[in-house]
């Protein structure tokens, strides 16, 4: 069975040209996607899995509340280099799954080897996740078994949500523009 349905998502402001944001549902028997009219963006892929149960494997909120927090002294203020492990104990976090807006973080560190990645992008943000899900379960190069906390994602975007917030960084891309980004990272040994 296939099924598609449109429907509507929300209504753009005023001082974004105004105009229906449709969402769009193509369903199968092993498949859902649900797409936004605005940028064609993926808000939702729901799929089997071994198990046979379907779920999103999108990752994303179902609402964001649009806040520019200020980091210093907080457990984000990750302006200069810090030992993540020790961090997240010191400021009892479980892990992060947030954006930070640009300038970022200072480059990724691994002390005992002296590698260094810089992270270098046109986008206004970058979502940094920390492996929060792992537990161990997956295996990986070496069966080596990655816990909690075992690696760290780097995603360049723009800021959640910033189409329904007029003081975030313009996230619409209007008939005729092209949207153009660049991400590239520096390797070195310090």
């Amino acid at each position: 069975m296939t099924e598609v349905k449109r429907e509507v998502f929300g209504q753009m402001p005023q001082e974004e040209g105004g105009g229906v944001v449709e969402k769009f549902i193509l369903k199968s028997d092993s498949v859902k996607v649900e797409i936004l009219s605005l940028g064609c963006i993926i808000s939702a892929l729901e799929m089997k899995g071994r198990d046979g149960e379907c779920s999103d494997v999108v990752l994303g909120f179902d609402t964001l509340e649009g806040e520019v927090a200020a980091v210093q002294g907080t457990g984000f203020d990750l302006r200069q280099p810090v030992k993540l492990g020790k961090h997240l104990q010191k400021f009892q976090l479980d892990g992060f799954d947030h954006n930070f807006c640009l300038p970022g973080p200072p480059p990724a560190r691994h002390p005992p080897t002296g590698r260094a990645m810089e992270v270098h992008t046109t986008q206004p943000g970058i979502q940094f996740y920390t492996g929060n899900n792992l537990d161990g379960s997956l295996k990986g190069k070496g069966a080596i078994a990655y816990p909690k906390h075992s690696a760290f994602c780097l995603e360049t975007q723009n800021w959640p949500d910033a189409i329904n917030k007029p003081h975030f960084p313009n996230a619409l891309l209007r008939p005729g523009e092209e949207y153009n980004h660049t991400t590239w990272l520096v390797f070195n040994t310090a």
